[in-house]
C-alpha cells in the first residue's frame, strides 16, 4: 500500500472514529436526560448552595464506608448536569446553572474527598464525575477537564462482573472527554465480554447473577449490571460499538428469565435485594428494574411485546445455581432462598445488612400486593425470619464477610414443572439442624421440617410467618387468617402475637442515623424446645383461591429426616435426604438410589441432584427401573425429565 492510500485509510477511518464519539456523546446526552432528573429540586440546589460550591446538608467529614454521604455533592452535580442538558428543561445551557455546576466541580477538585472504601475512589468518584464534564459539553471549561483527568484516571480497568462493567464504563465515559479512541474502543470490549454466561461471578446458567462468590445479587450488582448494559446498547446503538447477535440474547434471557421473576407489584423481592436492604429499598430496586424492562424494547425491537408481558405471567421458576425458587401466580407470589457449602446465603459489608444471619436459611415470603414486608427490616425479630428454622439463644446475627457465608451442607436444591415445583435443604447451623422442604402447588404451599435436633443455647422456633399485620388475625377450626392467607399447622402448635413493636434501623445499619421506628407486626411460629431431638412440623399455606378447608388439595405422604414426600393432584413431590423407598398407596412405590429431589406425574418424571455429587441416579417405579445421567460441570444440580 502507497503512502497516500495509506493516508487516505488513516484520514477514513480518523474520520468515522470522530462521527461515532460525537453520535456517542450526543446519545450519551439523550440517555441521561431521559433519566429526568428534577427541575425544582435542581433550582434548590443552586440557591442553597454556597459560595465556595458546598452545601451546608451535606457532611464532607463522613468516611462511612457505604452509602457515602460526601459523594452526595457529586451525585448532586450529576442531576443539574442532566437538566443543563435537556432541551426541554427551561434551565436548558443556563449560564447561571453552567457557573453552579463548575463551582462544585472547583471545589471537589481542590478538597479531593477520600473515602477508605475502595469502591468510591475507582468507580463511585469518576462515574459521577465523568457523566458531570459530559453533559457540559461545550460549557466544560478546560481547566476542569485538565484537573480532573487524574481522579478519573483512577478507575483502572480490569475486577471481574459488575465491578468490571462500572471500570469499563468508566474509561468510555474518560475516552470520550479526552479524545480516546482507543482507550473507548477496549473498554466497550470489556463491557461486553461480561454479557456471557459462566459459573464465575456474573450471570449464572440458570440467569441468576452473582457476585461476591457464589451469591445470589439480583438486586444489588445484578441490577445494577443490567442497568449498565442498557446504558451502554443505548448511548452505543447504531455505531461500531452497537450491541448486537450473541450479547443482546443473553440480556435478554437475564432479563425475561432472570431479574424479571422477582418484580411483583412494583416492589422487588426483599430476598432478592442483597445486603442493601435500607429505608425503601424494595421500592427503589424494583422501580429500576421495571424502567429497565421499559428501556429494552429500544435495543431489542424484536421482542418488545415480551417486556411487556413479564411481569403478568404466572408460573414456577428454580434458580438451581442460587438455590432459591420463585412462584408466581395470579393473587400471590412466594418465593424461598437457601444455602449451602456451594452457596453463600447472605453477607455484610460496609456496615451493612449486620443481622441477616438468615437471610438464606429456607427463608419463604409469601406477598399478595407486594407490601408485607416493606421496610419492616427495623422490628423484624431476626431469629424468625418466616419459613426458618433457628436457636432462639444466639447472639451473633451478623453474617460472615462478602465472601464467607456459605450454608453448612452441601444438600440443598430446587426442581419445577413451570407451575409448581419444590426446593429443600438440610440446614446446619452450628450444632443445629434441620431437614427442611417446601412445595409449591397452585393454590397452596406445603412445609415440612425432620429431624430438628442439636445441643442449642435457646428454644428453637420455626417461624410460619412474620409479617406486617393487615387486618385482623382469625383462629378457627385449626386454621390461622390474616391478610386473605390461611396457614393449616398439622404438625405443631403454633404461637400467635401481633401488636406494636418498636425497633430501630441502627441494628442493621449501625453507622448510620438513629432511626427508630414502630409498627403493627403479625408473628406466628412453632416451639421445638430447647435441644430437640428428631423433632419435626408440618403446615400448610393457603392462597385466597385457594380451598382452605377441604384439605383435599394435599396430603403428607412422608415427614422423616430420610424422606418427605407430598402428593397434590396426582402427582408425587419428594425429598430423598438418602437412598429410599416412598409407599404411594394402592400397590405403587418409588425407589431412589441416592439423594434427590423427585417429582412424578402420570407421563413422566424429574429428577435433581441437590448435592451436586452425583454422576448417575437410578429411579424404580413399581418394577420398573430407570437409570439417568444426571448433568456435570456447569449444570450440575439442574434438573433432568424422563418419560415413564
Amino acid at each position: 500500500m502507497n503512502r497516500m492510500v495509506l493516508g487516505w485509510v488513516v484520514t477514513i477511518a480518523a474520520a468515522v472514529a470522530m462521527a461515532d464519539d460525537a453520535q456517542i456523546r450526543r446519545q450519551f446526552s439523550e440517555y441521561y436526560v431521559q433519566t429526568s432528573a428534577s427541575e425544582s429540586a435542581v433550582k434548590k440546589y443552586m440557591q442553597s448552595m454556597r459560595t465556595d460550591g458546598t452545601w451546608a446538608d451535606i457532611d464532607y467529614e463522613s468516611k462511612r464506608r457505604g452509602s457515602w454521604p460526601t459523594r452526595g455533592h457529586l451525585t448532586r452535580l450529576e442531576g443539574m448536569a442532566v437538566v443543563y442538558a435537556d432541551p426541554e428543561a427551561k434551565l436548558f445551557q443556563s449560564l447561571e446553572l453552567r457557573d453552579a455546576i463548575v463551582t462544585g466541580l472547583n471545589h471537589w477538585l481542590e478538597m479531593d474527598y477520600r473515602n477508605p472504601n475502595w469502591w468510591q475512589g475507582r468507580i463511585g468518584v469518576p462515574k459521577s464525575m465523568a457523566a458531570t464534564l459530559i453533559l457540559l459539553g461545550d460549557g466544560l471549561p478546560d481547566d476542569v477537564l485538565k484537573r480532573a483527568r487524574p481522579i478519573l484516571l483512577r478507575s483502572k480497568m480490569g475486577m471481574t462482573g459488575q465491578n468490571k462493567v462500572w471500570c469499563a464504563g468508566n474509561n468510555v465515559m474518560i475516552g470520550l472527554l479526552y479524545d480516546e479512541p482507543e482507550r473507548i474502543e477496549k473498554a466497550v470490549a470489556e463491557i461486553w465480554s461480561e454479557l456471557r454466561v459462566s459459573t464465575e461471578e456474573g450471570i449464572q446458567p440458570d440467569w441468576s447473577f452473582h457476585q461476591h462468590g457464589p451469591q445470589q445479587q439480583f438486586g444489588n450488582y445484578g441490577a445494577s449490571f443490567a442497568g449498565d448494559m442498557i446504558k451502554w446498547a443505548s448511548i452505543l446503538r447504531g455505531t461500531d460499538y452497537a450491541l448486537s447477535g450473541d450479547k443482546l440474547e443473553i440480556l435478554r434471557n437475564y432479563m425475561l428469565n432472570g431479574v424479571s421473576w422477582i418484580i411483583w407489584n412494583g416492589r422487588m423481592d426483599l430476598s432478592g435485594c442483597g445486603r442493601q436492604i435500607d429505608r425503601g429499598a424494595q421500592a427503589a430496586k424494583g422501580r429500576g428494574t421495571l424502567r429497565q424492562l421499559k428501556a429494552m424494547p429500544s435495543i431489542d425491537p424484536e421482542c418488545s411485546g415480551e417486556y411487556k408481558a413479564v411481569l403478568n405471567r404466572a408460573g414456577f421458576n428454580p434458580f438451581w445455581r442460587s438455590e432459591m425458587a420463585v412462584q408466581r401466580r395470579p393473587d400471590w407470589y412466594a418465593s424461598v432462598r437457601m444455602s449451602s457449602t456451594r452457596v453463600i446465603g447472605a453477607e455484610t459489608c460496609n456496615s451493612e445488612n449486620m443481622q441477616g444471619l438468615h437471610l438464606g436459611d429456607g427463608m419463604l415470603l409469601v406477598y399478595r400486593d407486594g407490601s408485607e414486608y416493606e421496610d419492616i427490616v427495623p422490628l423484624w425479630d431476626w431469629k424468625r425470619l418466616p419459613g426458618t428454622t433457628c436457636d432462639q439463644g444466639q447472639t451473633n446475627l451478623v453474617p460472615k464477610s462478602w465472601n464467607k457465608g456459605y450454608g453448612g451442607s452441601d444438600f440443598s436444591g430446587v426442581l419445577g414443572t413451570g407451575e409448581t415445583g419444590m426446593a429443600a435443604m438440610m440446614y446446619k447451623r452450628k450444632n443445629l439442624v434441620a431437614r427442611k422442604s417446601y412445595f409449591f402447588f397452585r393454590d397452596q404451599i406445603v412445609c415440612l421440617g425432620a429431624g430438628i435436633s442439636g445441643e442449642t443455647d435457646g428454644d428453637v422456633y420455626t417461624s410460619i410467618e412474620q409479617s406486617w399485620m393487615k387486618g385482623d388475625v382469625q383462629k378457627d377450626e385449626g386454621f390461622i387468617h390474616h391478610n386473605g392467607i390461611a396457614y393449616q399447622v398439622l404438625d405443631g402448635d403454633p404461637v400467635l402475637r401481633s401488636g406494636n413493636v418498636v425497633g430501630n434501623w441502627t441494628g442493621s445499619f449501625p453507622d448510620r442515623a438513629d432511626r427508630p421506628e414502630s409498627g403493627d407486626v403479625f408473628s406466628a411460629w412453632i416451639n421445638h424446645g430447647k435441644s430437640p431431638k428428631d423433632a419435626t412440623y408440618a403446615y400448610r399455606i393457603f392462597s385466597p383461591a385457594g380451598n382452605e378447608r377441604s384439605g383435599q388439595m394435599s396430603e403428607v405422604l412422608s415427614n422423616t429426616k430420610a424422606l418427605q414426600a407430598v402428593t397434590c393432584e396426582q402427582t408425587v413431590y419428594a425429598v430423598f435426604y438418602v437412598a429410599g423407598r416412598l409407599e404411594i398407596g394402592a400397590g405403587r412405590a418409588v425407589e431412589a438410589s441416592g439423594p434427590c429431589l423427585l417429582l412424578m406425574g402420570d407421563k413422566g418424571l424429574k429428577v435433581a441432584d441437590p448435592t451436586h455429587s452425583l454422576q448417575t441416579l437410578k429411579i424404580r417405579v413399581n418394577e420398573k427401573s430407570y437409570q439417568i445421567n444426571l448433568p456435570q460441570g456447569a449444570d450440575r444440580g439442574k434438573q433432568v425429565a424422563i418419560r415413564l
